[in-house]
């Protein structure tokens, strides 16, 4: 059995896991955010953890496992395939930012307490931005891949 067809099919999966969770994620966040005088953040917050624990991190998991077997498999050079690059550096600098100020912003927001309005729209303005721009690197990161430029 030829495997490349299930590789592709496991890269692409993992890319749709990975950029829908965090596009969606940011999305609902956003929306909860404003109608938090009726719905507390609190809870909000668990669940944006949870999300990235099982469709992040299990998309990107997937994404990048199956761009290594499928990399090797086409006997592509990352250091010359221009596209390939693009794609591995997005990846990263998305999955750094993730690490050093999303997770840790999404642990604040989580166990902030209530009533510190002035903390909670400051954790959850950073996390956006720099949310919303990695999320921004990620879909870059698509381009390049997909269109091989």
């Amino acid at each position: 059995m030829d495997s490349l067809p299930l590789l592709r099919a496991l890269h692409i999966a993992g890319a749709v896991l990975l950029l829908g969770n965090v596009a969606v994620t940011g999305f609902w966040a956003t929306f909860l955010y404003r109608a938090r005088s009726t719905v507390p953040f609190q809870p909000v917050a668990r669940a944006i953890m949870w999300a990235d624990v099982i469709f992040t991190l299990a998309g990107g998991v997937l994404l990048t496992v199956s761009g290594i077997l499928l990399t090797m498999r086409q006997g592509y050079q990352v250091w010359e395939t221009t596209w390939l690059l693009k794609g591995i550096v997005a990846l990263g600098v998305s999955t750094v930012l993730w690490l050093v100020v999303l997770l840790p912003d999404q642990w604040r927001l989580e166990r902030l307490t209530s009533g510190d309005e002035a903390a909670l729209r400051r954790i959850f303005l950073r996390w956006s931005v720099v949310g919303w721009g990695a999320t921004l690197v990620l879909f870059y990161g698509l381009w390049a891949m997909v269109g091989k430029r």
